[in-house]
């Protein structure tokens, strides 16, 4: 039997143990003859890196390969005209036994008749998952459990599959996504993975787990420490999880890690968010505008050989063949965001030119701010509807950034006073410089206002926190000293009045309204007339 692949510090004598397992034959209904599997934990253990054996339909153990860390390299097999009766079972020293998007392809690219995973931990098996190769996008899963895998027969099994079994998915067919976050206190409740999991929500992914840790035992390298991170692996297994969540900006290094350790893909908070954002924008200008950002956010996680022995400057240690694909993607991304960067000048050029049209209008603007799922949108509804316009703004979704092209309306709130109302994207905690930056145009109808209406949800129970985050996004955008009327909205669900209190103390010209229990907005269009007098 051929063995391959990193066997340096290996004694002879191990690698020999490995060979003599090709002396055990398996039989046509075993996955794999216990003694061999037996041998492969102990060996896995042992060495702390994976091991992938190769057998044919009959049973015999034709080649192995040894690797570190999900790198096993697969070997050639001899005869590949019969590798389509080859299966391939292989190690995951992590403890995880789901099968990797390498496994996958190297049950693709090699047309094995399956793969399959071995989770081992501390010299014993977590699990076995099983893929056979369909022809199709989708292989089809069977999962095994320590106390189950015996008794399984994979003759029948593949026979199973053969009459046209179909691939285990959850039930509503979405993403499963399980979430991680740091907070810097014991005192601090899930306040933060509430908000995410609500992110999480409106991207249409379904939570199915989250794990906290506390900041000062995260690693700079992998986020979480290297026990916590034990426990996600053996959670996502658990939860049978295919995308990891995080609650804060991830470096390259990090996402990497975390990628590499779990096997799954792996978003921080910031690409969340743009991806809500993708699906949330409507005109041009919003998908240039998230598209740019998107662009922005993943160039520096293309990495490779790193900026200083970039390709790209040219000089010695440049020439040959041309652009490697790292570089020749990084440049293509960066030809991108360069084409949208001029097209996205182009339409706001024609933003600018409406601005200053309603600016010659005399109208004062005012514009409508706050968290996001406030209620802003539903105001810029009822204002239209109480004025008797004819109200064409879509009613507001119980998601966060529901709304993310600012839509401006003209509003005659009575004989003396018409105004343009605006409504921008709301904010967030933990907004993203570069993502602010990005979405700079559209927030310029906020800078440009003479009036910001402040749109509290005061049933939150972060709702002055929530207020502060706006103050905080409003101070960076330069507005913080236009003149504020705060709109405590969905008072009808607030429990105490001690928090309604608190918030009408705290933020500035406060109206206690409830707009889903359609209350009048006479009392706000008062207190506006005298701000703008």
């Amino acid at each position: 039997m051929d063995i391959s692949g990193d066997l340096a510090g290996i004694r002879a004598s191990q690698i020999q143990e490995l060979k003599n397992l090709s002396e055990f034959g398996t039989e046509r209904s075993e996955l794999i003859h216990p003694e061999i599997l037996d041998r492969l934990i102990y060996l896995t253990q042992l060495w702390n890196r994976e091991i992938a054996l190769y057998l044919s339909r009959p049973g015999t153990l034709l080649a192995a390969a040894v690797g570190r860390h999900a790198t096993v390299t697969l070997p050639p097999i001899k005869g590949r005209s019969v590798s389509k009766h080859l299966r391939c079972i292989h190690t995951h020293p992590n403890g995880d036994y789901r099968l990797s998007p390498l496994d996958y392809s190297a049950l693709d690219s090699l047309q094995l008749e399956s793969m399959s995973a071995v989770g081992v931990r501390d010299g014993k098996l977590t699990g076995i998952q099983i893929a056979y190769r369909t022809g199709e996008s989708d292989p089809y899963i069977v999962n095994l459990s320590p106390e189950t895998w015996h008794s399984f027969d994979y003759n029948e099994s593949l026979a199973n599959f053969s009459r046209g079994a179909t691939k285990k998915q959850s039930a509503s067919g979405k993403e499963r996504a399980f979430l991680i976050a740091l907070e810097d206190s014991e005192q601090e409740t899930n306040e933060d993975l509430t908000e995410l999991r609500e992110l999480a929500r409106s991207a249409g992914v379904d939570v199915v787990g989250q794990l906290v840790q506390l900041r000062r035992y995260g690693q700079s390298r992998s986020y979480l420490g290297s026990g916590k991170l034990e426990e996600l692996v053996h959670r996502l297994q658990e939860t049978e999880a295919n995308v990891v969540i995080c609650d804060d900006e991830l470096s390259p290094t990090q996402l990497r890690t975390l990628e590499t350790e779990t096997g799954l893909k792996v978003l921080d908070r910031t690409g969340l968010i743009l991806d809500i954002f993708a699906q949330r924008a409507q005109s041009r200008e919003g998908k240039l505008q998230v598209e740019l950002a998107q662009l922005k956010h993943l160039l520096p996680y293309l990495s490779g050989q790193g900026q200083a022995l970039s390709r790209l400057g040219g000089g010695v240690g440049s020439r040959g063949p041309g652009e490697t694909k790292l570089e020749l993607d990084r440049r293509r991304m960066r030809d991108r965001i360069t084409l949208l960067e001029k097209e996205l000048k182009l339409v706001l050029q024609h933003r600018d030119v409406q601005r200053k049209q309603r600016t010659k209008s005399g109208l004062p603007i005012i514009a409508l701010v706050g968290y996001t799922n406030a209620g802003k949108t539903t105001f810029m509804k009822k204002a239209m509807e109480q004025a008797g316009s004819r109200s064409d703004i879509p009613i507001g979704e119980n998601k966060l950034f529901a709304t993310l092209d600012p839509i401006v309306r003209s509003i005659r709130v009575n004989s003396s006073l018409e105004i343009l109302l605006s409504d921008t994207v709301g904010f967030i905690r933990k907004l993203p410089t570069q993502l602010l930056r990005a979405f700079l145009a559209t927030l310029e109808e906020v800078q440009q206002a003479d009036v910001l209406l402040h749109v509290v949800d005061a049933s939150h129970p972060q709702a002055l926190q929530h207020a502060e985050t706006v103050h905080e996004v409003l101070k960076q955008l330069g507005c913080q000293d236009k003149p504020i009327i705060t709109l405590l909205n969905k008072v009808d669900k607030v429990l105490g009045e001690d928090d309604l209190t608190e918030l009408s103390q705290s933020l500035p010209y406060p109206i206690e309204i409830s707009l889903k229990r359609g209350d009048s907005l006479k009392q706000v269009w008062k207190l506006l007339s005298s701000v703008l007098a």
